[in-house]
């Protein structure tokens, strides 16, 4: 496979994931908004742009980070990279460089999801709420990766954008649990003491509310939050599974499809990715806060970070942040 077409591939799966979770919590910080005291959320809209990493950026465009402003920017924002507009563009761009690789139908639901949100008015969205446009994007990314699980062969292509996919789930939920502990639990008291209301809206953030209610049987608690988050084995959003579905899906590239052991590892991005989920796989969550939950966390992101621009040097033949 070409490297231009790989990484187009990887870059798709990545920007749709990331317009899909900047959705999510998005809709779901404003209608805890609507349910709550303003004064209980009122370090909530800072708190969103630091998870997308784009403090400087925002207070450089805006004042305050009030409800408005930080729809408008995670939003709209074509100056943001990282906004939902500027993340879709890309998968479309991405998906027109390689649109006699991908399927019909997925050049279909990537060309009309960009058509979709190039009409949607900022004012008039900001005026109504995210609600619609979020949902819009949610539902937009599902049908994308259903679509390309349904028509696209599942070989060194599609384990790209399964890699790609999992590597960005993974980095997002490591900010938000990082974030959102800190703020809840070790913050100060100004910022609201914990509480059940705030602790659902982090798992409603990852579509986990359910997971957690089925899997616990009790009220929500922080070290539980950040167990299902970090090393749940089989829920789709928790870290330890997307780390194991970047694993699986280098093997398969580096292997041309055929199993190799366990142990076995082709590149550093293989080398790093595995020696994550081992300690995923074994560590257990009373290990990680006696170690420091934060500097855990931290620590994982710059792992995913490394394992994004060995990916591309071994694949697309240049160094990137990812």
């Amino acid at each position: 496979m070409l490297s231009r077409i790989a990484d187009s591939l990887f870059w798709i799966a990545r920007y749709m994931e990331r317009a899909e979770d900047t959705a999510r919590i998005l809709d779901v910080n404003y209608h805890m908004l609507l349910e709550q005291p303003v004064t209980s959320y009122r370090l909530r809209w800072d708190q969103l742009v630091t998870i997308t990493g784009e403090q400087e950026r925002f207070f450089q465009c805006y004042q305050e980070a009030d409800a408005r402003n930080v729809f408008e920017f995670l939003a709209f924002r074509r100056d943001n990279p990282n906004s939902i507009v500027e993340c879709v563009s890309n998968v479309r761009e991405n998906a027109r460089t390689i649109r006699d690789r991908i399927s019909r139908e997925m050049w279909e639901e990537v060309n009309g999801l960009y058509h979709t949100v190039s009409r949607f008015l900022p004012e008039e969205e900001m005026n109504v709420g995210p609600h619609r446009f979020c949902n819009l994007i949610k539902f937009g990314s599902h049908r994308l990766h259903g679509v390309s699980d349904d028509t696209l062969p599942h070989d060194e292509g599609w384990q790209f954008l399964q890699a790609g996919r999992a590597l960005e789930r993974a980095e997002m939920t490591a900010r938000i649990v990082d974030l959102e502990y800190q703020k809840l639990v070790e913050g100060p008291e100004t910022a609201g003491a914990p509480d059940n209301h705030q602790w659902m809206a982090v798992l409603l953030s990852v579509a986990a509310y359910e997971s957690y209610r089925r899997q616990y049987h009790s009220r929500i608690e922080p070290q539980r939050v950040a167990e299902l988050l970090i090393l749940h084995p089989l829920h789709p959003r928790s870290i330890r599974f997307n780390v194991g579905v970047v694993q699986q899906s280098l093997r398969a590239i580096s292997a041309g499809g055929s199993s190799a052991g366990p142990e076995a590892y082709a590149n550093e991005a293989e080398r790093l990715t595995g020696k994550l989920h081992e300690s995923l796989m074994y560590d257990r969550i009373e290990d990680i806060f006696s170690r420091g939950l934060h500097r855990f966390l931290v620590d994982l992101q710059k792992t995913c970070r490394a394992i994004g621009e060995q990916i591309a040097r071994t694949y697309f033949y240049y160094g990137v942040v990812a």
